[in-house]
């Protein structure tokens, strides 16, 4: 696409003033342009989330709600549900074997499956070196920095019927087996908020 100088300009676009001036013509590079819309492209789908969701809510659990609530980050996932204990979607556990235990202890079958969880998640930080983009994402961004440990972040789905007894269990075994940060998923309460 050519570009014009400005100026009064004739019915066939000639300009009226410096009869004898020859006209200036630029053209704009379609390379420069391509790879400017392909980086953009690939910047957009890399940041671009279609539901904003950190985490996928189970169905079999009704969630507890509260006036005020932050925002979860991405972490190992526990659903505490009527009947069983699931992390990451395998069960581990029935809600009546953990009931049946008298005292708070931990419960086996949970803590391999979460210590099994942070050694993968580990594992898949140390071979892409995400803690070093993570951390450079962060600094970008303005938040807070990624810690090391963050891949020991768990979030817990209770159900809201659930005794605090059984939870009790279930966090007790949470920091046995090494979770930095234990968070618990809620729904926001709007009618409570002023």
């Amino acid at each position: 696409m050519a570009i014009f100088v400005p100026g009064l300009r004739d019915r066939h676009q000639r300009p009226l003033s410096g009869k004898g001036a020859r006209n200036i013509v630029a053209m704009l590079s379609l390379t420069a342009m391509v790879d400017m819309f392909t980086v953009l492209a690939v910047f957009l789908l890399q940041n671009y989330q279609t539901t904003g969701d950190v985490i996928e809510l189970s169905d079999e659990v009704v969630l507890p709600k509260a006036a005020k609530v932050r925002e979860l980050k991405p972490a190992t996932v526990v659903v505490i549900s009527k009947g069983k204990i699931l992390v990451d979607k395998l069960q581990v556990a029935t809600i009546d074997e953990v009931k049946a235990i008298e005292e708070v202890t931990v419960l086996p079958n949970l803590q391999a499956r979460v210590q099994d969880a942070f050694r993968i998640l580990e594992e898949r930080n140390r071979v892409a070196g995400l803690s070093q983009i993570r951390q450079a994402v962060s600094q970008g961004r303005g938040e807070d920095p990624a810690r090391p440990e963050d891949f020991r972040r768990v979030t817990v789905q209770a159900d809201r019927v659930i005794d605090a007894g059984t939870v009790k269990k279930v966090m007790y075994t949470l920091t046995e087996a090494g979770a930095s940060e234990i968070n618990f998923a809620v729904l926001r309460d709007d009618s409570r908020v002023q």
